[in-house]
């Protein structure tokens, strides 16, 4: 058998591997000893680095003795090998972390030990480190274990800079982002009392979109979840509640349905919580859970401005991305978002559409068992113009007439997500203020669609007329319409490249230019480059920004919704809304600095180096 030695080298040179003789395995324990120096090399209270199969070792003398550790400090991965000895004492010379040199044991009572290793001086004058077969893995999870418990420390001092160290490691160790993403969805849910909020929710559009985003911009996306979840915890922890007790006889859905909804209806958030967390505990399908949510969502009238379902969808969505694990914690949060948010039939702007839409309601199952006996078709672009209308009542109308006809729910959502599109491209700049009502229902309408692939039912198809209503709520936000670029509008500049015009494009959207940026993607679209670059470009200038949750959700609508269309126009509108409602926006780069910061730490470079111009 051959093994690999590492003779010890500088850090900034890198580790040399050659081959060595044989070595043996330590009697009754799963250790090999890899041979590293002559013993004479060192002098006394002196360390050197090596490199051993994957593992980073730093070994010293005192005291005539030797012992290894790992080399990389567990607080900001600083060479160990770099540091200094007093007393048995191995102290870290960047933040001044000491360690007892035997046992790798931390003297910060927060801090993580370092791992320690057996050294033998052998009669042939050579040391010989052992390491255990698997060291190299275990150390990786150990690296992603203590970048675990470094972000839950950054989430709770709410540090953006400390949140993205902890990511820059954990994701350098290796983890997945599912592993992160969980870990912030249940910290989220768990160290508050507040309903589903922009954090997770950000944390759940990371998981939808990770694959849309450059991976140079991946901590990126995280920091800004994370950031946004430790703004919105106090540390402290929800209440714990549990599933009814398990019986010989278990209550039948039907019996729990009307339960949930009735305390839901009663703002009895404790009673309607115990009964989610019953069904989860019995292990029902998410369709059932999801059911009883979206229902109790649509009971009352674009419940909280349209978030309650549109939360519970990116609930959903969330814990489908981390294979519901932690669900007992992150189901929580949406029974505040059902129970406490506001009822818009309770409010002024909604009183003239009660007797129609109470009327639609009093036939909704009829309408729901039309749609399945029949079967029809819907030219999306064109019902999206019915739906632009100014007065509901004929346009609830012809929602039903269509849904009887058998249109399919989920393709008169993509009419009504078409319809805020162009809402939104028609949003005038001097309606500063009003921004978030237009992101609302573009988003509540792309959630709509996913409900209903989620649990469709006759109770969810109340969404949809709550929706158009609210459509024409908004009209006032498009008189005057805002310009919309024509097709085949560009502007007066020339490019030598597609990389040139994207680059042009951060430009624009850094200055707020927001036409010119909206023609500059018209002329893109239009000459057929690649998408997937533009793509790219807009999440990558929505995460230079310290972005509040409209933006994401803005973002992610358009991206799904171009890709769920076959019309140019309908793709061109949807991408063009994205570009409105982003370079519209004007924030700071808190987050952006903060992880670029992180991530230069973790190659080692100086932040004095740091050029801010660019």
């Amino acid at each position: 058998m051959s093994v690999t030695t590492s003779i010890p080298q500088e850090q900034a040179a890198g580790s040399v591997h050659v081959e060595s003789p044989p070595v043996e395995y330590a009697a009754g324990a799963d250790l090999v000893y890899h041979q590293l120096c002559r013993a004479d090399d060192f002098a006394e209270l002196e360390g050197k680095p090596f490199h051993v199969n994957g593992t980073h070792l730093a070994i010293f003398k005192f005291e005539g003795k030797f012992y290894a550790v790992d080399n990389r400090c567990p607080h900001m991965g600083y060479p160990m090998s770099k540091g200094s000895l007093r007393d048995g004492v191995l102290i870290c010379h960047w933040h001044h972390w000491e360690f007892d040199l035997k046992s790798g044991g931390c003297f910060q009572a927060f801090g993580d030990d370092l791992k320690a290793f057996p050294v033998e001086s052998r009669d042939d004058g050579y040391l010989y480190v052992g390491v255990a077969h698997g060291e190299k893995e275990a150390a990786q999870r150990r690296a992603i274990e203590r970048g675990k418990r470094a972000l839950e420390r950054g989430l709770k001092d709410q540090s953006s800079f400390f949140i993205a160290k902890a990511v820059t490691a954990i994701q350098g160790a290796g983890a997945s982002p599912q592993e992160i993403i969980q870990q912030g969805l249940y910290y989220g849910a768990h160290k508050s009392s507040e309903g589903w909020s922009s954090g997770v929710t950000i944390l759940a559009l990371a998981g939808n979109l990770w694959n849309e985003v450059d991976p140079k911009d991946h901590n990126l996306f995280l920091v800004h979840g994370l950031a946004q979840v430790s703004r919105r915890t106090t540390g402290s922890s929800r209440p714990y509640r549990a599933p009814f007790p398990r019986t010989a006889e278990e209550h039948d859905l039907t019996t729990l349905k009307r339960w949930f909804r009735y305390f839901v209806e009663k703002r009895h958030r404790g009673a309607a919580e115990r009964i989610l967390l019953t069904l989860n505990d019995r292990g029902y399908a998410k369709s059932v859970i999801a059911d009883f949510v979206f229902t109790a969502a649509t009971d009352f009238y674009f419940t909280g401005d349209g978030h309650a379902l549109d939360f519970a969808n990116k609930m959903f969505e969330a814990l489908d991305y981390v294979e519901w694990e932690g669900a007992h914690e992150i189901l929580r949060p949406i029974i505040v978002d059902l129970v406490t948010r506001t009822r818009h039939e309770e409010t002024s702007r909604w009183a003239d559409s009660i007797s129609v839409l109470d009327s639609v309601f009093s036939r909704i199952h009829d309408i729901w068992e039309e749609n399945a006996a029949n079967e029809a078709s819907l030219d999306v672009s064109a019902f999206s113009q019915v739906l632009l209308g100014e007065d509901f009542r004929p346009i609830v109308a012809a929602v039903e007439e269509k849904l009887r006809a058998g249109v399919r729910p989920d393709d008169v959502c993509r009419a009504m997500t078409y319809a805020a599109a162009i809402r939104i491209v028609q949003f005038h700049l001097k309606n500063e203020g009003d921004w978030h009502d237009v992101a609302n229902i573009y988003s509540y309408a792309h959630a709509l669609y996913c409900a209903f692939h989620y649990a469709p039912s006759a109770e969810l198809l109340r969404g949809i007329f709550h929706g158009v209503v609210f459509l024409t709520y908004l009209r006032w936000l498009n008189m005057p319409a805002a310009r919309v670029p024509k097709p085949g509008q560009r502007l007066d500049e020339t490019y030598d490249s597609s990389k040139q015009m994207l680059d042009r494009l951060q430009e624009m959207a850094d200055f707020q230019k927001v036409y010119e940026a909206e023609i500059l993607v018209n002329q893109y679209l239009e000459e057929g480059h690649d998408i997937k670059n533009l793509r790219q470009a807009l999440c990558h200038i929505l995460l230079r920004e310290d972005a509040e949750l409209h933006m994401f959700q803005v973002l992610e609508a358009a991206l799904r919704h171009f890709d769920l269309s076959g019309d140019p126009e309908e793709k061109r509108i949807h991408i063009l809304a994205a570009t409105r409602y982003i370079t519209a926006q004007k924030l700071m780069k808190n987050i952006l600095w903060s992880t670029e910061n992180a991530e230069r730490l973790a190659r080692g470079e100086l932040l004095s180096e740091r050029d801010d111009d660019n």
